[in-house]
């Protein structure tokens, strides 16, 4: 079985991420046969739903087409009229990074001289960067471009990029007139005045596309984006009682038998004005009217903005909804993204994968300081106060330091009776106890209430010392949450807890006090 030490991942890739990343390739196999697919296939209700939706509308007479993804902000004003000002505000505009001017001086070449000690590739290097600011080299190849064109390897071309030109890193995003279509509609109208010169009527096409709304909440029945399945229907002759009539239709061919709709009092500018209509259908276990599903008449006013001189039906119905309706999922939210908000349920030892420490040194120092705490601690743990014991001594960043455990109230001991408390779950009740006194059938985490401080002060020392701060103390007394412990918990963990109202109970008397100080010499 394979399984990464996570923590030293993420401390080596915090000290030095290029040779973490580089040395990552061995804790991987790269020959055997271990592995074979299991018979686990299972498609999502959504895409079982779309595949089913195609199939009928094809079968219908519609034509299935792709609509782009992206709209010009001049097209929602030209369909909405004087409404495109509300809803350009539920669209998400899209930015760019624009790529700087990198010049590259004589200071610069001293610090790539450096990492590679015999470099005069000068006049290449600048081509790279101009052939890059034209757009002539992508930014996901210019690593290879470098590797090429400047005959190094590749941490060395990272290295450069890193730490040599921090331009690359410190962009910021430029808005665009672009927008992620909010609708279907946006795209209908541009394609069907191409189509409408290209094509005999009538025109009937279909897309299952998707929409992106800036929801001012996401909940169980809002989410940023979500499915349409889109219908349009371009006649010489049509009139609203037959697009009423297409929409029961579909409805019935979508598996309900009851359907109706009703015009809306409010007509969104883009449509004719006392032709656009809902449509609902009734649920087959609740037997209430749900709404799943919008259309009307296009504006002759905004078809004639594309050159359409003819009438135009369309229709859109929402995915999701009728999903939640034949799945009985109450929450979109679980429907779509069951991974992250399907009902929860974990073993205790999931639960137990689920805690880490927040804060962890990133140095073979900080390593050092850590692993002495915990010692120290667990030799001295009966010692009487008053006590001040230096832990560890030495050069960290470059500063000369001392670390101490102490203890200056009298008549007590050096650790207070919780700080060897180790970490448990029990039928999903996560719980601090000393190891002689853990609940029968408890599963031990490995985590300890020492290990856990002991961490956070090592990370803190290193944190500091780069502020060059001169001291620093870092005291627990009476424990009441676990991030008074450096104890991290998961989300989801977290939301299982709650929902299924266990609880989490690491109080107790700690009592540990660690400082650091800078000395003068060692």
């Amino acid at each position: 079985m394979t399984i990464f030490d996570i923590d030293k991942l993420k401390r080596e890739a915090k000290e030095n991420y290029e040779k973490a990343w580089r040395e990552s390739k061995k804790y991987l196999d790269l020959k055997g046969r271990y592995y074979t697919l299991q018979k686990k296939g299972k498609g999502h209700p959504i895409q079982n739903f779309i595949s089913q939706a195609r199939s009928i509308l094809i079968d219908l007479g519609f034509e299935e087409l792709i609509l782009p993804m992206f709209v010009e902000e001049n097209e929602i004003y030209k369909q909405y009229g004087p409404e495109a000002a509300l809803i350009l505000d539920r669209l998400f505009y899209l930015a760019g990074l624009p790529r700087p001017d990198i010049g590259i001086s004589d200071k610069k070449i001293e610090q790539i001289k450096q990492i590679i000690p015999k470099f005069d590739k000068v006049k290449e290097l600048k081509q790279i960067f101009r052939d890059y600011k034209k757009g002539e080299i992508e930014a996901d190849d210019l690593i290879e471009v470098f590797l090429e064109t400047l005959e190094i390897q590749e941490s060395q071309a990272t290295r450069i990029i890193d730490e040599i030109f921090p331009e690359l890193k410190q962009l910021k995003p430029l808005p665009t007139t672009l927008t992620l279509r909010s609708h279907t509609t946006a795209l209908w109208f541009k394609i069907l005045g191409v189509l409408s010169k290209k094509k005999q009527l009538p025109l009937q096409y279909y897309s299952v596309a998707k929409k992106f709304r800036r929801e001012q909440k996401l909940d169980a029945t809002h989410l940023y984006d979500s499915y349409t399945l889109s219908l349009v229907v371009m006649a010489e002759k049509i009139s609203l009682e037959d697009c009423q009539s297409i929409a029961s239709t579909v409805c019935e061919q979508l598996g309900f038998s009851e359907s109706r709709t009703e015009i809306k009092k409010a007509t969104s500018k883009y449509y004719a004005p006392q032709t656009e209509f809902e449509i609902f259908v009734q649920h087959p276990q609740t037997e209430e009217w749900i709404e799943i599903g919008d259309g009307g008449f296009y504006s002759p006013v905004s078809l004639a903005q594309y050159d359409i001189a003819y009438p135009v039906f369309n229709v859109g119905f929402g995915v999701e909804r009728i999903c939640m309706i034949k799945t009985g999922i109450s929450d979109i939210r679980k429907l779509v993204y069951p991974y992250f908000y399907e009902d929860l349920s974990f073993t205790d030892e999931e639960i137990a994968g689920g805690l880490s420490y927040k804060f962890i040194p990133s140095t073979e120092k900080g390593v050092e300081i850590k692993d002495a705490i915990i010692r120290e601690a667990m030799q001295h743990k009966e010692k009487a106060s008053p006590v001040d014991l230096i832990v560890w001594q030495g050069t960290i960043k470059d500063h000369p330091i001392k670390v101490s455990l102490w203890e200056k109230d009298e008549g007590v001991k050096l650790l207070g009776p919780a700080a060897l408390n180790k970490i448990w779950i029990k039928e999903g009740n996560i719980l601090g106890f000393a190891p002689d006194k853990a609940p029968q059938g408890a599963y031990d985490t490995g985590k300890t209430y020492l290990e856990g401080i002991a961490n956070e002060m090592a990370y803190n020392i290193e944190v500091l010392l780069d502020q060059n701060k001169e001291e620093f103390t870092h005291r627990v007394k009476m424990c009441y949450r676990a991030s008074e412990i450096n104890l991290e918990i998961d989300d989801i963990i977290m939301e299982y807890i709650h929902s299924a109202q266990n609880k989490i109970d690491v109080r107790g008397p700690v009592f540990i006090n660690l400082s650091y100080e800078i000395m003068d010499e060692m």
